[in-house]
């Protein structure tokens, strides 16, 4: 109310300047604007609450301690468990696996000791003793091929000095006295001269001859075609010439 009382007087003030200042001018009626706010009514609402009761004073109650006397603790006596569980008891497989194992061992070294190492001594004995046998059979082959040479050498050189004492070929030879070889012999006879001729036959077709005087207790005399130092191979001159032209009656005798 205060406030639109002083707005009406400001009013009248202003109306009372502005016909000062009309210089004259009709007069103009003037409202003034409302500028009156609605007003705002603010309710309070009043809460009423009930007083908490006053905690009422606690009274130390007053207990007498009294001596109680002391139970004896139970005696603790362990109970073995009804019951075993699977996992308490130690696996057996440790030890069984333990076990195969160490028969593996002991059979393997039984095996390695009295078959395997046995077998393979054998083996090392009898490839020693094949090797000695095999050097000593190219030694043998050896001794051989080198005794074979020198035969050789030496018939070679028996030849070669043979060849100086042997005649020409298509000659014919009287031996007088012993000589230690062995002649190859072809024909025997009492009578010389049949020997003689048989000889001079001989010689034309260029083959030289001996003629063996008798001597010991034989009275006949010999044709030889050829000789040599030692049986064996005068021997084996005859065997050959066997068959041929001076017939199977070939024999040889030393003189």
């Amino acid at each position: 109310m205060a406030r639109r009382k002083k707005q009406d007087e400001e009013a009248q003030e202003n109306i009372n300047n502005e016909s000062d200042d009309s210089f004259g001018l009709p007069e103009v009626e003037y409202e003034p604007l409302n500028r009156e706010e609605p007003e705002v009514v603010v309710e309070r609402e009043t809460i009423y609450t009930q007083p908490e009761p006053e905690p009422e004073p606690i009274k130390e109650e007053y207990i007498r301690e009294e001596e109680i006397p002391e139970e004896p603790e139970p005696e603790y006596t362990p109970i073995a468990p009804s019951y075993t569980e699977e996992d308490d008891e130690p696996s057996v497989w440790p030890k069984v696996l333990l076990a195969i194992i160490l028969l593996a061992l002991v059979g393997g070294g039984a095996w390695y000791y009295f078959v395997y190492r046995p077998k393979q001594e054998q083996k090392a004995e009898l490839a020693k003793k094949e090797l000695e046998e095999r050097e000593a059979l190219e030694a043998r082959k050896e001794a051989d091929r080198l005794a074979a040479l020198k035969r050789e050498e030496d018939e070679k050189r028996r030849a070669d000095s043979l060849a100086t004492l042997k005649p020409a070929a298509g000659t014919i030879e009287t031996l007088s006295e012993r000589t230690g070889r062995y002649y190859v012999v072809i024909a025997s006879a009492i009578d010389d001269d049949l020997i003689k001729d048989h000889a001079n036959k001989l010689s034309k077709a260029g083959v030289t001859a001996w003629i063996i005087p008798p001597f010991g207790k034989t009275k006949f005399s010999r044709l030889a075609i050829d000789y040599k130092e030692n049986y064996a191979e005068a021997q084996t001159t005859a065997d050959g010439l066997k068959g041929g032209d001076y017939g199977n009656d070939i024999w040889v005798v030393k003189y």
